[in-house]
């Protein structure tokens, strides 16, 4: 009789602990271990000046945890590393997160999160964020908005990643192509291959006369996109104007390089660039002109170079005063710019 309780009583401590082990499995879904690899074939200039200094992972559930917050990882310098995640299936973003200019909106889900920048003076690239707000705009332009150039960005995305503790698959499009490449693997290793996702512009008026009278210059461009939408790469429509730093070599050249969200191909507006001359005389100087169609039509859109050829200063009229900061009236260019 005893064995028999004994036997009766150990079964039903068994049956206990194996209700309890099916309820903690339930309030903790198994995690396992992955390894982050970064694979800078598609940038090599970036992994070659060693620019990034960390990595961020955004994994967004999904398969019916729509409802889960997404899961924020970051990882220092450009390799990557081994992360704990819940086994499941993902979207995934990453970026660089050593970016200073840039901001985040709509992180909660996947297709709504979005880089943007700041509102800004016109003049912030030389003043400061005290610079002037009220300096003229190309005509055509005075509605958009004025913000700061974004920062340098690398990062891409993967879709239908399938973690679970025997292994790992996902697929993405490489960079440059339209096919999708699927990766499966039992080592779990989750190698991403980052691109540039800003694009750089270039821009250079040449052939300036009377250049060596101009103490400052500064300089905007029209027409440009405020954000972009990081899962699909997709530009927001917004026009937005961005200030710009501008260098002159003092003799006959002004230049200068900036990074861009880029061009909203149905954004139908255009491009203006203007440069803005602070003289020696304390008098101030503008000038525009339409770049749209070196914009529209460069050969890579990730990478804009801008030729302006021909652009007159006056000449002081007098010694003035000395070189002023802040100007009270901003004076048209005279002269017709081509290019």
């Amino acid at each position: 009789m005893k064995r028999i309780f004994y036997t009766a009583a150990v079964a039903v401590l068994l049956a206990m602990t194996a209700c309890e082990h099916k309820d903690l499995c339930y309030e903790h879904p198994h995690t396992t271990h992955i390894e982050v690899l970064f694979d800078w074939n598609y940038a090599p200039d970036a992994e070659q000046n060693n620019e990034v200094e960390g990595m961020c992972l955004w994994f967004y559930p999904i398969d019916g945890r729509s409802n889960d917050e997404p899961i924020q990882i970051n990882l220092r310098g450009m390799k990557g590393g081994k992360v704990e995640i819940p086994v499941g299936r993902y979207h995934v973003l990453y970026y660089n997160n050593d970016y200073e200019r840039v901001r985040f909106r709509g992180i909660e889900m996947f297709r709504s999160h979005e880089c943007y920048t700041r509102e800004a003076g016109l003049f912030e690239p030389v003043q400061g964020r005290a610079g002037s707000s009220s300096a003229p705009r190309a005509e055509g332009t005075e509605d958009e908005s004025v913000v700061i150039t974004p920062d340098k960005m690398w990062g891409d995305n993967a879709m239908d990643v399938e973690i679970t503790e025997d292994g790992i698959e996902y697929r993405f499009t490489r960079d440059g192509e339209t096919e999708e490449t699927v990766i499966a693997n039992d080592e779990k290793l989750f190698t991403l291959m980052p691109h540039e996702q800003v694009c750089t512009y270039t821009y250079e008026i040449i052939n300036v006369e009377n250049l060596k009278y101009v103490k400052q210059v500064s300089a905007a461009i029209s027409g440009m996109s405020g954000s972009v939408f990081c899962a699909e790469e997709k530009l927001r429509d917004e026009r937005v104007t961005l200030p710009l730093e501008a260098h002159s070599d003092g003799v006959s050249a002004i230049s200068g390089e900036f990074h861009t969200f880029g061009h909203h191909d149905g954004n139908d507006e255009r491009h203006i660039l203007t440069i803005y001359a602070w003289m020696e005389d304390g008098n101030g100087y503008y000038g525009s002109v339409d770049v749209t169609e070196q914009v529209d039509k460069a050969e890579d859109r990730r990478n804009v170079h801008i030729v302006v050829d021909g652009f007159k200063f006056p000449k002081p009229i007098t010694n003035g005063g000395g070189f002023q900061p802040d100007v009270e009236e901003w004076k048209p260019v005279d002269e017709e710019i081509t290019m």
